[in-house]
């Protein structure tokens, strides 16, 4: 049994007061002077009792440091401080017990200023404390302290809850890092006790190691920030440590795995570089040992590892594990093929109704139906008032999804169709960008909490609901998907954003895991997959809508990308050749139309303009001819932004212009067909599209002057371009004509008449 909180306060208050009345007394206890790599260092090692804070403790003092051993239980520390002074030979004045819980920011404070009260300094701070968590799949894990009751009623040994294992693991470094940072001077050291389970698979485990993984990240960042003032902060990843309790922890996980017996130590032995030698130098293949870690731990709080920071060690035997499961998306996001309709899927957002909504959109022009869960009540009806009676908006269902209160999830998810399912969900933080600004070391309790509680376990918590709802109501024939999805870039180097992306990297991937043994084994009807879209690597205008519609491409195909986090690239066109996310129906035409040359009579406007839009959209080369240079110029310079957009290369050569064309003029023709071939060499379609009004009178007031001028343009230009282009398209075997006629040139079966427009209408029937 662990102390109640008002305990501890208690305890760590009467321990801070005793110590500042000492320090009234007499001035701050000397530290002693022992020849080793730390001597005249103040270390404070949390988890001091544990089985590797024993270790740390007995071999900063055998190297000379003074050691305020930290942790919850008062009586282990005492115990654990008589049998050091009396097996290491450290005199009384080197060792420090304090008691006091480091999750409690409060008590963090309090035992900090206890320290210095007793050394006056502080040089090392080592971050080792930690917790289990509850060992349950994801679907099973507690949220709430009534869930954990009914499941130690039923004979659950866990005592901790989702959001107690994240306080217990990350946020008790980050208060001691709050605690201590002030007070830190140049050539201090920080050093961060991870696992290296935390970057691997690790069946059962998601409550433990995605807190853990959330450290990495944090210390990356602190280290960032606290590196200018001198400090510096590693992390440390025990691999396996050589123990029983290791051995029971990888045989139960078997179990959970349906795996045999010896399958989950095996898989990680086999990832290990370094087979070691034992005493009588014979190779075997084992796990690190304890004294592996302290030993690293020593170095770091040494002055030999002054140009060390920002870095992560790994005593783990060269298990070749990846830093992080990245990439960068290099294409655009193509929708001709992405069909939703059928599907409901859930987007889940916190205050960011704006970005919500436009995810949500793309989702239901897709069509599909979208269940879109907001983290308040402001929030959801801000949703419904910016909703339009359209068809796309009618499709977008606004509701409360509070992740503070699990029940709204479950409440929401119950309204799901049996018959159509959950497809897929797109997950947003619980907070838009503005939340969390501060510098780590600067944050304050109730930043932590939100993040810890809202934001951390939050994930974990929908990530449970949904492998709930998918577990019993798996849509028919689909592997689920779930993308989570980052806020844009916060504008102050998304620091705490890269702290939640390495923790939804961490249960994305235990997440794959067990679904996937889990339906294996039968226990699901099927795996579901994940990914998570960071956007914070992008500050580009289109960026939330190219991500938006990758999103859609994950969720509505079978694409499956092995990597869990996928990057925005800094530069949408530099990466992607396009500046635009995403083109509608027109991606049908893309490259339909590659490597043809076209020619375009009466190009500047109206049916010939937009024909040489499509076609150099379709990837065809176009030289648009008219009268008028002022509208030929404005028709190609908006062809060609749109091109620039598609990612064309070249755009401005595709589409050439040629003014002062009257098609009525024989020589303007022969220009026109010389300035085609100058430009791309060979004509592959004529579209004869330029013509004349006509005089607009009667045809007895009619002067032969009017018709010939009529006729000229509207008849005998065809005639005359298709003579001189045949010739081309047949000696390159291929070619392709249309001439634009007329409604009132007649039809097959009906002839329209056209008063007063006699030469137009004899020369569109011509």
């Amino acid at each position: 049994m662990t102390p109640s909180k008002t305990s501890r306060r208690s305890t760590a208050s009467a321990t801070a007061r005793k110590a500042k009345t000492s320090k009234r007394k007499t001035a701050a206890t000397p530290v002693v002077m022992r020849p080793g790599r730390l001597v005249g260092k103040v270390a404070l090692i949390t988890g001091a009792a544990g089985n590797i804070g024993e270790v740390i403790v007995r071999r900063y003092l055998e190297e000379g440091a003074a050691v305020v051993m930290a942790g919850r239980n008062r009586n282990k520390l005492e115990a654990l401080r008589e049998t050091l002074l009396s097996s290491s030979g450290a005199a009384p004045e080197q060792l420090l017990a304090l008691a006091f819980d480091a999750s409690d920011a409060g008590q963090a404070r309090q035992g900090v200023e206890a320290a210095l009260a007793h050394y006056g300094r502080l040089d090392v701070l080592i971050n080792n404390a930690g917790s289990a968590g509850p060992k349950q799949p994801i679907e099973q894990l507690p949220l709430s302290n009534e869930e954990l009751e009914a499941q130690r009623s039923a004979g659950s040994p866990d005592t901790e809850t989702v959001s107690d294992a994240a306080g217990n693991l990350l946020g008790l470094s980050w208060n001691m890092v709050r605690a201590a940072a002030p007070h830190l001077r140049a050539g201090a050291s920080i050093v961060n006790v991870s696992t290296i389970f935390s970057r691997t698979r690790y069946f059962g485990r998601a409550a433990y190691v995605v807190p853990k993984a959330a450290l990495n990240a944090f210390s990356k960042q602190l280290a960032l920030q606290l590196g200018p003032k001198g400090i510096r902060v590693n992390t440390v990843y025990p691999g396996p440590i050589e123990s029983q309790r290791i051995r029971t922890v990888f045989a139960a996980m078997d179990q959970l795995r349906k795996a045999e017996a010896g399958t989950t130590a095996s898989e990680f032995v086999s990832t290990m570089a370094l087979t070691r030698s034992d005493q009588e130098q014979r190779l075997e293949q084992t796990f690190p040992t304890v004294d592996d870690v302290a030993n690293t731990i020593v170095f770091l709080g040494s002055d030999e590892s002054r140009a060390f920071s920002a870095q992560g060690f790994e005593v783990t035997n060269g298990m070749q594990v990846v830093q992080e499961s990245r990439s960068t998306w290099v294409s655009r996001p193509e929708l001709r093929t992405v069909d939703g309709t059928g599907s409901t899927v859930l987007v889940a957002a916190g205050d960011q109704v704006a970005d919500a909504l436009m995810i949500a959109r793309i989702q239901a022009r897709c069509g599909a139906r979208v269940m879109l869960g907001l983290g308040s009540e402001e929030a959801v009806q801000a949703a419904i008032a910016a909703l339009h009676d359209d068809e796309v908006d009618l499709r977008i269902l606004p509701r409360l999804f509070d992740r503070e209160r699990p029940e709204t999830l479950s409440q929401s998810l119950a309204d799901v169709d049996p018959e159509t399912g959950l497809q897929g969900a797109i997950v947003l933080p619980a907070f838009g960008a503005w939340r969390f600004q501060r510098a780590l070391a600067e944050a304050t309790d109730a930043d932590v909490e939100a993040f810890l509680k809202t934001e951390l376990s939050g994930a974990i918590g929908i990530a449970r609901e949904l492998s709930r709802l998918w577990h019993r109501l798996a849509p028919k024939g689909l592997s689920p998907r779930t993308i989570f999805m980052s806020n844009g870039d916060d504008a102050v180097g998304n620091t705490w954003a890269d702290i939640l992306r390495a923790g939804i990297e961490q249960l994305i991937r235990v997440w794959r895991d067990e679904s996937s043994a889990r339906a294996k084994s039968g226990e699901r009807p099927t795996p579901e997959w994940s990914n998570q879209i960071l956007r914070w690597s992008n500050a580009e205008e289109h960026g939330l809508l190219f991500a938006a519609s990758q999103a859609a491409r994950l969720l509505y195909t079978k694409r499956r990308v092995p990597q869990v986090n996928l990057y925005m690239p800094a530069t949408i066109v530099d990466a992607t050749g396009s500046t635009r996310p995403n083109f509608g129906w027109i991606e049908s035409l893309m490259g339909l139309h590659l490597g043809k040359c076209v020619l375009i009579t009466g190009g500047s406007a109206g049916i010939g303009g937009q024909l040489g839009r499509l076609l150099a959209v379709a990837g065809a080369r176009v030289m648009l001819t008219a009268r008028r240079a002022d509208q030929l110029k404005e028709m190609r310079d908006s062809i060609v932004r749109e091109l620039e957009e598609i990612g064309y290369n070249r755009p401005k050569d595709r589409v050439q212009i040629l003014a002062n064309i009257d098609v009525a003029e024989e020589g303007a023709l022969v220009k026109s067909v010389n300035a085609t071939l100058k430009a791309f060499g060979r004509i592959d379609y004529l579209i004869n599209n330029a013509g004349v009004a006509g005089a607009e009178q009667m045809a007895v007031d009619l002067q032969t002057a009017d018709w010939r001028t009529t006729l000229q343009a509207n008849l005998v230009s065809n005639y005359s371009l298709i003579e001189k282009v045949v010739p081309l398209m047949k000696k390159q075997g291929s070619g392709y004509i249309l001439n634009v006629s007329s409604y009132f040139g007649g039809e097959k079966y009906i002839a329209v008449p056209y008063p007063n427009r006699s030469d137009y209408a004899v020369s569109k029937a011509g």
